[in-house]
């Protein structure tokens, strides 16, 4: 004969299904965050490229039309192309930290669902 389930053990089945989402999406959400942090620059996308500099020049000067009466030199150039990539580098930087410290939370609280959930199905199936 088969035994029957208590609601209070199938609330928790339930619980413990969607703690262990929560923690396989935070998990993954961490992991790429953590990926980015390696490369900034790679991270994302961008409308221009920060690969390095010979490409950053060629996409401004590709952009300023031949009748322009101020073409950047290459010293300006050089000043933009540090500056929009320490500005990706920050922008990477914080988004990655955000998003490890909300996965990081989402973990732990996943984990503490799921254990004390895990000990609620235990404890009223042995009844």
């Amino acid at each position: 004969m088969e035994k029957r389930r208590k609601p209070i053990q199938i609330y928790a089945m339930i619980v413990n299904v969607v703690a262990i989402i929560a923690f396989l999406i935070a998990g993954t959400s961490a992991i790429s965050a953590l990926i980015d942090r390696s490369n900034p620059l790679y991270a994302g996308y961008s409308q221009v490229d920060l690969s390095s500099f010979e490409k950053y020049k060629s996409d401004i000067l590709a952009n300023v039309s031949k009748d322009a009466a101020f073409v950047p030199s290459d010293d300006d150039i050089m000043k933009m192309y540090e500056a929009a990539k320490q500005d990706k580098i920050n922008k990477v930087m914080h988004v990655s930290n955000r998003n490890i410290m909300v996965s990081s939370i989402t973990l732990i609280v996943s984990v503490i669902l799921f254990a004390t959930h895990w000990w609620l199905m235990r404890k009223y199936g042995d009844q």
